[in-house]
């Protein structure tokens, strides 16, 4: 007799969805600034502030849409 398996199947792996990131807009000097910003803390390995400044730029409040 064989040994019972403790899971139907192979676990199934999903593709890792990221989300496209915000660009400043042309012109904004606070746009341009969380860019900035978010390059810095990407090169400093602060993935937190890269998280902050994407979020800052979509909520963006001039509503550059």
């Amino acid at each position: 007799m064989t040994e019972p398996s403790t899971y139907p199947s192979a676990p199934v792996e999903l593709p890792m969805r990221t989300l496209l990131e915000p660009t400043p807009v042309e012109g904004c000097a606070g746009c341009v600034e969380l860019a900035n910003t978010r390059d810095r803390a990407r090169a400093g390995g602060d993935l937190t502030t890269v998280s902050d400044c994407n979020v800052f730029l979509r909520r963006h409040p001039e509503g550059h849409s």
